[in-house]
Formats: structure tokens, sequence, C-alpha cells
């Protein structure tokens, strides 16, 4: 141990973070020392039998510890520091030989690693993001009891949606890595966007790049720009996403298809914020603020070998599970009705609502693409609508037109053969029997259920009924047909 270095007790109340140092390597402890000695209070420990009393003596804000001094000793430690200090940053520093152990600790619950020797900035890098993690989850947890709130341009009434608008709102006003997972069709762009317009970086640029859609041999390319000459066809230098976005944020949309090769680069860029223009051997650096996006599940991807575990990790600081609508179905009229008024607008077509079975169509489908298919199926409604109101007839759902949630039968929609020497009533008439027929099938013939998923008013349904001689114990289980003895 150097006199540089104080050893662990009550520290004197400073508003520096306090950062607690197991190691015993002198050329770590110098790197430490040079890194963030000045901005951290740092006391130093170099057995393990310390810790449980530095930890409780004083406020510790974050834990770096040499992986090679603690052995099999490691798993216990961060066992035993999760149990009492949930939120407290454990970071590990490994040698080249200890990095697949310091992976395995991370998912015992260390909060990240640094690959030894390091730099001053890859450590001032990481503790500080650590901290900045570290205080959002304090903030998170403050808010967790507070009012709800919603994030601006983001429609949410379903408390599902509103807790998601809190945290990303918190995190909004910070640098800290964002992972936005969820299904495709439920708004992980939108968030991010929303992120961006709510963050001191409001002023940059925002830019995306879809990892998906960009082939393998292009992609570096594309996030990092080239030289001229650097590949057949590069006649001209083109700063790449990453340099476009300096001063704002970069979304990394679908980042789970990612190639393996460019996630490798796009570890060392995180780590330091540094790149080089393919084809070009001059360090550059990059001041933008990193949000990632997938549909996939990036941990399931990391346990078949397909997405980096160190990237996931740098990625997964802060995570945002977007739901799905199925999920937040107080949302489904308010986004039916964002989507009617935009598309009316668009089109100069002055349609002025839905009608009930309309509604009670959108309530009862599953959605399984989304806001984006329920944006799809709203403007061609507003397109198609031949009045000032969408009807359910008018509201074609993507998919399968008759999912719904939940789906116990499905009825196909049926259709009178078209016979045009009878009226328009008439077909209308039989559409409607039809349909109805098919609802009190799939109803078990529970008439408060079929007159709910039509969005009719019960009493309305019992006169439709009788109107088309339906009889709702005919369609009990068990029973014949409903056309059985009813003339």
């Amino acid at each position: 141990m150097t006199a540089r270095f104080r050893t662990a007790k009550p520290a004197a109340p400073t508003k520096k973070p306090a950062v607690l140092v197991l190691a015993q390597d002198q050329p770590t402890l110098d790197s430490i020392h040079h890194g963030i000695g000045k901005v951290y209070d740092l006391a130093v420990i170099s057995r393990y039998v310390e810790v449980r009393e530095s930890l409780r003596d004083r406020a510790v804000d974050l834990v770096l510890v040499e992986v090679r001094l603690m052995g099999t000793d490691l798993p216990e430690l961060i066992s035993e520091t999760r149990t009492r200090w949930p939120n407290l940053p454990i970071i590990l520093l490994a040698g080249l030989s200890e990095v697949e152990y310091a992976l395995d600790a991370i998912s015992l619950g260390a909060t990240d690693y640094l690959r030894k020797p390091f730099t001053i900035g890859e450590l001032r890098h990481i503790t500080g993001r650590s901290l900045e993690r570290q205080r959002l989850l304090r903030e998170m947890e403050s808010l967790r009891s507070g009012p709800p709130r919603t994030l601006a341009g983001i429609i949410a009434q379903d408390e599902v949606m509103k807790e998601v608008c809190r945290l990303a709102e918190t995190v909004a006003g910070t640098d800290v890595t964002v992972l936005l997972s969820g299904e495709t069709g439920t708004g992980k762009g939108l968030f991010a966007r929303a992120i961006h317009n709510s963050s001191p970086r409001r002023e940059g640029p925002y830019v995306e790049i879809n990892c998906a859609a960009i082939p393998a041999t292009l992609i570096e390319s594309e996030l990092f720009g080239h030289e001229r000459g650097a590949f057949t066809g590069a006649v001209a230098r083109k700063i790449g996403r990453v340099e476009a976005a300096a001063k704002g944020t970069l979304l990394l949309d679908e980042v789970g298809e990612m190639p393996l090769d460019m996630q490798a680069k796009m570890l060392r860029f995180l780590q330091e914020f540094t790149f080089e223009r393919v084809g070009g051997n001059e360090k550059l650096s990059a001041d933008v603020r990193i949000i990632a996006a997938s549909n996939r599940d990036l941990g399931q991807a990391v346990r078949q070998g397909l997405f980096r575990e160190d990237l996931f990790y740098r990625l997964h600081v802060i995570e945002l599970r977007v739901p799905s609508l199925r999920e937040r179905r107080e949302d489904v009229l308010p986004l039916a009705e964002y989507f009617r008024e935009m598309f009316s607008a668009k089109y100069d077509k002055p349609v002025l609502g839905f009608s009930p079975a309309a509604t009670g169509q959108m309530l009862n489908h599953a959605w399984p693409g989304n806001v984006r298919e329920m944006e799809h199926a709203v403007e061609r409604a507003v397109i198609l609508c031949p009045g000032d109101v969408i009807d359910r007839l008018d509201l074609a759902t993507e998919s399968s037109p008759n999912q719904s949630l939940p789906a116990l039968v499905q009825a196909p929609m049926l259709a009178p053969e078209l016979n045009l020497d009878r009226s328009l009533a008439d077909h209308m008439a039989m559409c409607e029997r039809d349909y109805l027929d098919a609802q009190l099938k799939r109803s078990n013939g529970r008439v408060s259920r079929t007159a709910q998923a039509a969005g009719l008013n019960p009493k309305t349904l019992y006169l439709k009924m009788m109107r088309h001689g339906l009889r709702k114990e005919a369609f009990r289980r068990g029973n014949e047909g409903p056309g059985e003895g009813q003339g």
C-alpha cells in the first residue's frame, strides 16, 4: 500500500463520491490515483475481511475490486454486498486471463468490468457511468411513490405505460446509455426521439441507424465513415452516423442484428468514444449519447453466442421495456382517436369518430402488430370510410381480422351470397344476423359478453336478436345449433 491513499475509515463530510478500492497491484493503484484521485474520495483496502467493516463505517458510492486479489472469494463478496447494498456499483478490474471470470461475476451481480491495463479515460468513463446509474436508480425509487408523469409526445393513460414514461423522463436528463426493448411496432423509436427531445442534447442532432437494414459489409462505413479510396466506390471522404450525431443522440435500432465483428468495434467505441474511419488511421472522438433498441431478447442472444456479452453489459446500463399494446389496454381508444384526428387532417376528410361496433372491435382485438398496426388500420379506415363515422367493416386489421383478446373461438367473418336483386337493406340485415350469430357462438350465448364485443348496449342486442330470431339458449354448448326449431 502506498501513502498516497488513505486507509478505510469514517470519512469527513465531503461532496466527492466515495470510492472503496480493494486492490494490491501497485501499477493498478497508481493508475487509479492518477485517474480519479482528485475527483473522488478514495479509500484503499487490500483484504477481503476489511470490506464489511469499511462499508459499515463509511458511506461508499462505488467499489473497485481487483479480480486477482479476490480469487474464489469474489462470488461471496458480490453476493453479500448485493444483499445489503443492492444498488452499490461494483466494478471489477480484470487481467486478460480473468475477463471470462469477470463476465461470470457480472451475471452474479457485479456492475461492470475494466480490463487491465486500462487508460485514465477508460477508468473515468466507467466510474462516471456507474455513479450516474446509481444516482438514476435512487431517483427512480423516489419517483415510484410520486405522482405519475408522461413523456412529451407519448400517449399514456394506462398505468403500465405511465411507469415507462416516468422512467424515460428520468434518464432523459442524463447521458446514460439506454436499451429500449419490446416487440416490433411498440414505439421504441418514438421513445428514443422523446428521450432526446427531453435531454440536455435536444439542440443537437438526432441520428438513427437500422442495423438490420444495412449489409454487413457496409455497416462499419455507415457508422464510422470512410476515407477516400478506402474501398471500391469510395470516391470521397464520408462521415458516418457517429460523427453526424456529435453533441446529440445516436439510436442503434435493431442492435441485435449487428454482425459480431462490428459488435467488437462498437464495444471499443463505447469504452472511450473514439474511432477511426474506414481506410483511415487518425483517432477521432465523438461526444454522442447512445440509445439502443431491439425487439430480440439480447440476453438470450448472448447465451446463444449471437451477441457479445461484454457489449450487452455496455448497452444494458438502463433498460426500458416498452409494453405491447395488449398490455396497455387503456391506451387503445386514446391512440385510435389520436390517429383518427391525424389522418382526418392529413387527407382533409372530416371523420368524426368510431361507431360502437368499431370501438368494440378495437378493444377486442389483440393488436399483434402493436401501435404500428393500429396506425395503419385507422389510416386505411379514414381513407375508405364512406361517411363521417368509422364502422367495424371499415376497420380491417392486419394479420387475422378475427384475432381477439382472448380468442376463445375464432369465428369466420361471414357474408351472404351477393344477389343484386335484393336491396342494400336486405344484405345489411343478413350480414348483421351472421355477425351476431358468430359472436353468440364465441361467447357461448352470453349476452353481456356478446354486447361488449359488438360494441352494443345489451338491450339493443336483445332487440336485434329478436328481430333475427336468435335465442341465447340455442348457443349454450351442448344444445342443438341455433337454427334448430326456430322456424
